[in-house]
């Protein structure tokens, strides 16, 4: 039987977003109280975590403990719901300010290319 809780994954989820808030092992050990070890281990799925530093990493990092544990962000469910709750006129002037948006962005970055 597999874990619902892989520690490997969760280790890769902590190490990937760590990263992408360029912090070393030392810097991210030192904010949530723990080891630099610890962190290692965790982050290579050999040791788990408890609540508290569950609930550090997730604070300190700005995540929800459901990506660190699942790989799901929070609000993917509800945004989801809310979309299937919406009447074809309101799917269609949602896909139209999309497109909108993507247009601006499309114009801003063509601005900012140096020739």
């Amino acid at each position: 039987m597999t874990d619902i809780l892989e520690k490997s994954k969760i280790g890769q989820r902590i190490r990937q977003l760590r990263l992408l808030n360029d912090l070393t092992q030392a810097e991210f050990a030192e904010q949530i109280d723990i080891s630099i070890n610890f962190l290692s281990e965790i982050e290579n799925g050999k040791k788990g975590l408890s609540q508290d530093t569950l609930a550090r990493i997730c604070r300190q990092l700005n995540i929800s403990a459901d990506f660190i544990l699942f790989g799901v962000k929070q609000n993917q469910t509800s945004l989801i719901d809310m979309a299937n709750s919406l009447s074809i006129n309101e799917i269609e002037t949602t896909i139209h300010y999309l497109e909108s948006l993507i247009e601006m962005k499309k114009m801003q970055l063509g601005q900012n290319v140096i020739p």
